[in-house]
């Protein structure tokens, strides 16, 4: 299998160079317009039932065209019941929960409520385009921070426990556009997963991670060609990620340690012998002045959690965007797999193991129990413009995801995590958005016995979100 994807790299390089090589030499050093907007990645967050921005933070400097981008973001949470991420919320704790207070007493975890102000998920751009051509390539780059890093506290010089926000990378990649052809190498949005419910609540990740939203930023080296069918076109991406597990259950981040580079075996969520392999297939139509997009991806890797023990990782995907009417429209996507603790899927639970028994000789008495944990999930999203002017939006929709039961084990007993939201924004300015939004969030688990039998399910957790955002947008 190491031999494998040598060959699909080779393979989806010499896609482009063969363009290259039946198309007559372009020697031109011409200068080239910036690129049309649907070749520039839209400053996130993207809100699709609005229109893109007229005006743009953008100069000529030298050879280069330069935009910087951003959202300062505001975000005010009411947590209605402890949530797992708290400003980011995941999932309720279960109501048989208990959160302990200073002086001793406890409460149920759906009684207690968190109130956060909160500005790190503000995000910075930017992106660099050649603006002259050379063999008829147009050359770009972007960099995209937010400030959603580490958070160490400074008892020296803060003893009032204040705490630092630190950035954190997003995004940063290269990208040549020549003609139907791009390649993009860097960190990027996963393949096979291209939309996100739109939310101001979650901008350091996405509305729906661990909730039927498969997601990731990974480094990547991805080639993409689109032709033109009829009134419409086809999309084809293929690519090499690379291959990042970690999975909780399996402790194999423990080399990751807070040093700035990875540890040896890169704390082991990278033992594989090969990247991941991801392709996808998307047709494209204009209808009522937007896009109707349907698109189906396919994600295969392996991850080595033995000396000779491998679990692989796999998973279909099919996306919608439907432009019923310029009033409504319909986006949603939905999945299957197996193993995708990489995407926070299976509620963040990629393998179900029990450890081995080790006598005090340090034989292995008992041999370890892993297997895989099947998934699926997905969201819906309805997208209603309310005002002709579009400067009023209404959101609403739905997610879930829900693993497989039998193939649980003690110690991971996730099972269904779903929620409803709906939310409302209003631009004050054309740059100064407001968006209030409700969620309400039902999380399940179950007890397994040693032995992999289902027992009787947890006390659920259900909690609601309320949150308030302010943002600027440049």
């Amino acid at each position: 299998m190491r031999s494998v994807w040598r060959v699909f790299l080779l393979t989806a390089l010499w896609l482009p160079i063969e363009a290259i090589a039946q198309q007559p030499p372009d020697t031109s050093t011409s200068t080239a317009p910036p690129l049309p907007v649907e070749h520039t990645p839209p400053p996130g967050p993207f809100y699709p039932g609005l229109p893109k921005s007229p005006t743009r933070l953008q100069a000529t400097l030298g050879d280069f065209i330069v935009r910087f981008y951003g959202t300062i973001l505001l975000n005010i949470n009411a947590n209605l019941g402890a949530e797992v991420g708290e400003d980011v919320p995941l999932w309720p704790l279960p109501g048989s929960s208990t959160v302990s207070f200073p002086n001793g007493t406890t409460k149920r975890a759906g009684s207690v409520d968190d109130t956060i102000f909160t500005a790190r998920q503000s995000i910075f751009g930017l992106q660099v385009t050649e603006a002259k051509t050379y063999l008829g390539w147009t050359a770009s780059g972007l960099a995209e921070i937010d400030f959603f890093g580490a958070r160490p506290v400074d008892p020296t010089f803060q003893p009032q426990d204040r705490v630092l926000n630190q950035p954190r990378l997003r995004r940063a990649y290269l990208q040549l556009d020549r003609g139907t052809w791009r390649i993009v190498a860097g960190q990027d949005n996963i393949i096979i997963s291209p939309l996100d419910p739109i939310s101001l609540s979650h901008v350091a990740m996405p509305l729906g991670a661990s909730a039927g939203d498969l997601w990731g930023w990974l480094p990547q080296l991805r080639v993409e060609n689109r032709e033109k069918v009829g009134d419409g076109s086809i999309l084809f991406q293929v690519g090499i990620l690379r291959p990042s597990f970690g999975d909780p259950r399996l402790s194999d981040q423990s080399g990751l340690d807070g040093n700035a580079i990875d540890g040896t075996f890169a704390g082991y969520g990278e033992r594989s012998g090969q990247p991941f392999y991801q392709a996808r297939v998307a047709y494209s139509l204009p209808i009522e002045g937007r896009n109707f997009t349907i698109g189906s991806g396919g994600h295969y890797g392996v991850e080595q959690v033995g000396a000779n023990t491998q679990v692989d990782s796999w998973a279909y995907t099919l996306d919608l965007v439907m432009p019923f009417s310029k009033y409504f429209i319909f986006r949603g996507e939905g999945y299957v797999g197996s193993n995708l603790v990489p995407f926070d899927g299976g509620i963040i639970q990629g393998v179900a193991f029990v450890a081995p028994v080790v006598s005090s000789t340090g034989v292995i008495t008992t041999p370890a129990k892993i297997q895989k944990i099947g998934d699926g999930g997905g969201w819906v999203e309805a997208i209603i413009p309310v005002s002709s002017d579009n400067k009023n939006v209404l959101y609403a929709g739905a997610g879930t995801d829900h693993p497989k039961e039998r193939d649980l084990l003690p110690g991971t007993t996730r099972t269904r995590n779903s929620f409803i939201w709906a939310s409302y924004f209003h631009k004050i300015t054309p740059a100064v958005t407001t968006a209030f939004e409700w969620s309400y969030w039902n999380f399940q688990t179950t007890t397994v016995s040693a032995n992999g039998e289902l027992g009787p399910r947890g006390t659920p957790g259900r909690g609601n979100v309320i949150n308030l955002s302010i943002a600027y947008q440049f």
